[in-house]
């Protein structure tokens, strides 16, 4: 009886919610407010898309009560289906560790939602010339301290899977 009116006047409330998404949502999960109002962040509180069309409101197995039954990504591939796979040449993190190994869901400080403010520092998260820490080490002459190679994905335009480039060019 938190989230639904049963003997509400006003039926124009889908679902007989008490409140409508995400402001309902939002007054168990406060933390989330701040996300959506970050600089880069999914529309949620315009109404461009809701709580529940990621999560399942009542509950699940999943992480982060996700709707998707099959792993958190396919809730964001539902929508980003440009980044969807199967690729011939696969970027292993979004293999094994989904989206949010770079991304943050709900809103982030840098753009595309992603967990560092400048590319080459998530690159080297995991491409690493100090040893293999989880990717193969970036090739010696790309020198990280000149901005030409700062930008991985200038190169690399197809990080998230390419069918024609083992090294993600295109």
């Amino acid at each position: 009886i938190d989230c639904h009116s049963l003997h509400s006047a006003d039926l124009s409330k889908p679902k007989m919610l008490a409140k409508s998404e995400p402001q309902l949502c939002i007054t168990c999960h406060s933390e989330m407010k701040v996300d959506f109002t970050r600089p880069f962040r999914h529309r949620v509180m315009e109404g461009a898309i809701k709580c529940s069309d990621c999560h399942n409101p009542h509950g699940g197995f999943d992480q982060k009560q996700l709707r998707a039954s099959n792993g958190t990504d396919v809730a964001c591939l539902k929508c980003h289906i440009d980044k969807q796979g199967p690729f011939v040449f696969e970027h292993a993190p979004l293999k094994t560790e989904g989206c949010t190994i770079c991304h943050i869901p709900h809103g982030a400080n840098n753009p595309k939602m992603l967990r560092r403010d400048r590319v080459f520092q998530l690159c080297i998260e995991c491409h690493s010339n100090v040893g293999t820490v989880g990717g193969p080490n970036t090739p010696s002459f790309h020198n990280l301290n000149s901005a030409r190679y700062q930008n991985c994905t200038t190169c690399h335009v197809k990080i998230h899977g390419s069918n024609t480039q083992r090294f993600f060019f295109r």
